[in-house]
């Protein structure tokens, strides 16, 4: 792996599925100015599922059916701490959902790494049945995982451990994460995501903003944005709204920002319903779409950055294959055997 190429400037890790070998190749996506460069990183690291100063959290593959949770700095060496097994006994499984050549790498679970600043040990939160509860482990101090019940009645339980992915009709995601300390999750819903403040390990549920009408479930996308959690909702083929949660204690959100193609625009952009927010840059001020039509029917993923300051949307021009995942990431030379000043 080159170490070099993600020792500097912060950037994106991309992960795209080769479907025909079911395996996962990984490259690094740095802005400089107005440059960019993508490193390739192989296809060797395994599944990243989340990144938290410095360190990442990786599933590595076990065999066919099993996956390992484990943490890592990808500066430091080869050096890792394998995770023991999950009392609920899920498995970490993936699969690839769908026909070629648009094949979606899904998860049965749902897990980051986050860092509790009152502590200043790091933690790992798993999920892949609400009905059962999320699971934490403390680096440094547990021996095996702790299960946190959700604070509430769970009638349905939304469960990522069936057998077969044409079975299911809802896929656990890694919440989005805010700065390590607070976790969230889609759920399915109109009304609101699940939440975790990493410190206390407190769940909650975290309503959705009022946008003056119903939110329909498939047109929005969680991200973060400048250290908050951003609510991007696609409200027609030509407008996408922003909304930032300014006071995650009191649930306040407040629409910072509304993308409008005008009538030239949208004969060069894709229609907006079509695309998904996956990962915000410099410090929120640009917004990372991928236009999710390619990615079914194309080999190429075509991918739409949107600068907040300027109000213009345009082609990222690097051609990418088979996305599945955008994580975020910052490196350092942190260890999860040190403490963070």
């Amino acid at each position: 792996m080159n170490k070099t190429a993600i020792h500097h400037n912060p950037g994106i890790f991309i992960q795209s599925v080769r479907y025909f070998r079911s395996t996962t190749n990984t490259s690094f996506l740095q802005m400089d100015g107005l440059n960019f460069n993508l490193t390739n990183l192989g296809s060797s690291m395994g599944i990243i599922r989340s990144s938290c100063n410095g360190l990442v959290l990786v599933y590595e593959p076990i065999s066919k059916e099993v996956n390992s949770l484990c943490v890592k700095n990808l500066l430091t060496g080869p050096t890792s701490l394998t995770l023991p097994n999950c009392l609920s006994g899920c498995t970490h499984k993936h699969g690839y959902h769908g026909r070629a050549p648009g094949r979606i790498l899904h998860t049965y679970c749902g897990s980051a790494l986050g860092f509790d600043p009152l502590t200043k040990v790091y933690k790992v939160v798993h999920i892949n049945n609400d009905g059962y509860g999320i699971e934490v482990f403390t680096i440094g101090s547990d021996k095996t995982w702790r299960k946190v019940p959700l604070p509430w009645p769970v009638e349905k339980p939304r469960r990522g451990d069936l057998d077969k992915f044409e079975d299911m009709k809802f896929f656990w995601r890694d919440p989005v994460s805010i700065k390590g300390q607070v976790f969230h999750w889609f759920v399915d819903s109109e009304k609101y995501i699940f939440s975790m403040d990493i410190s206390n390990e407190k769940v909650s549920k975290t309503k959705l903003p009022y946008i003056g009408k119903t939110i329909m479930k498939e047109h929005y996308d969680l991200v973060a944005m400048d250290e908050k959690l951003a609510f991007v909702y696609k409200g027609s083929e030509s407008k996408i709204d922003v909304w930032v949660l300014n006071d995650f204690g009191r649930q306040v959100w407040s629409m910072e920002h509304s993308i409008v193609a005008n009538w030239e625009e949208e004969k060069k952009l894709p229609q907006f319903m079509k695309l998904v927010a996956v990962a915000t840059w410099r410090n929120g001020e640009v917004i990372m779409f991928k236009a999710i039509e390619n990615f079914v029917w194309d080999r190429h993923d075509f991918i739409y950055l949107y600068d907040t300051k300027s109000k213009e949307m345009k082609e990222f021009k690097m051609k990418l294959q088979y996305v599945t995942k955008f994580i975020p990431h910052r490196s350092s030379l942190v260890s999860w055997r040190t403490e963070m000043d």
